[in-house]
């Protein structure tokens, strides 16, 4: 018999081997927060510089006030009814509004006043109580062709130093309309003789305050027969340097008609204030003695601080 070999049986041993992960260090667990730590700093420095540079725009858009006045008016308006004008004006300064409107021949505007109607001068502020926001005016177009007129509302603020603020609205105003009367019996009458005009003023009053500031208003009226046409005046201040305020050219004013002016104006000096209307002789008048007038003003002693100018509206 063969002899049968018998080979080694292999034992299959299986190893066992177990991998561990290295355990990080106490310092790169420190080093780890301190980075973090840092990163935090960086990033609540980084936003507050962030807020600081944009405080003042952020202020300022929180803050911002108009600049302008929002003025409210009818688009269209008829001869002799009456409109009203209203504005709105965000501000915490002190001050006064003033309604201002352009001079033309044949169009004028008029406010209520005690008993009658006031004509309101053109090219000039008129000032309104600076409780009121809103006006109530009545229009007079002698024309027969409708006008566009612009008007103006004017914030003055007490302070010299602060910027003034405006805002207009336009008006289109038309003639009133023509109204059908019973012809009136027809009684022969005598042919008026025309005469030239003759514009006179009068002072009506003057006040000057502790500061300083003068409210003069006086009355310029034609006491002739005839159309006016375009006229000026001037007005000699009692100021710390004399100054002579000459007016932009004034409406025609019709026989009989009159126009009370207000000039306000600071820095006043004892002394007194003097009107000459048309100066420069340009309307031919039947008496040109009554074109002059002038009152004392009674103010303090004012010392003008540097850089200081008179204000004068």
């Amino acid at each position: 018999m063969a002899d049968e070999k018998l080979l080694p049986e292999k034992t299959a041993s299986h190893a066992h081997t177990t991998h561990q992960e290295p355990k990080p260090s106490l310092l790169s667990n420190v080093l780890a927060i301190v980075g973090f730590i840092i990163l935090i700093v960086i990033v609540l420095w980084g936003l507050l510089h962030i807020a600081t540079l944009a405080s003042p725009w952020l202020s300022s858009l929180f803050n911002r006030t108009s600049t302008s006045v929002q003025v409210t008016a009818p688009k269209n308006a008829t001869s002799s009814e009456a409109f009203s004008v209203s504005w709105k004006y965000s501000t915490s300064e002190k001050g006064m509004y003033g309604l201002l409107y352009p001079c033309k021949d044949t169009f004028r505007l008029e406010t209520s006043g005690t008993g009658a109607a006031n004509t309101i001068p053109c090219g000039a502020a008129f000032t309104v109580p600076s409780n009121e926001k809103s006006i109530v005016v009545t229009p007079r177009l002698s024309g027969t062709v409708s006008m566009s007129v612009p008007l103006s509302i004017i914030f003055i603020p007490s302070a010299t130093s602060s910027k003034q603020a405006q805002g207009s609205a336009t008006v289109l105003v038309h003639p009133s309309a023509a109204r059908v009367e019973p012809a009136a019996p027809v009684t022969p009458t005598k042919p008026r003789a025309i005469t030239p005009a003759d514009l006179s003023v009068s002072i009506l009053g003057a006040n000057v305050d502790a500061s300083g500031m003068a409210i003069v208003e006086f009355d310029i009226a034609n006491n002739g027969g005839s159309l006016s046409g375009t006229y000026y005046f001037d007005a000699y201040l009692p100021i710390q340097s004399a100054y002579t305020y000459s007016s932009p050219a004034q409406s025609s004013l019709a026989p009989g008609d009159h126009i009370v002016n207000t000039l306000r104006f600071s820095q006043t000096v004892p002394g007194s204030i003097s009107v000459v209307v048309d100066p420069a002789q340009t309307v031919h008048e039947s008496n040109e003695n009554n074109n002059y007038a002038s009152q004392p003003l009674n103010a303090p002693y004012y010392t003008p601080q540097p850089y200081q100018y008179p204000y004068i509206y």
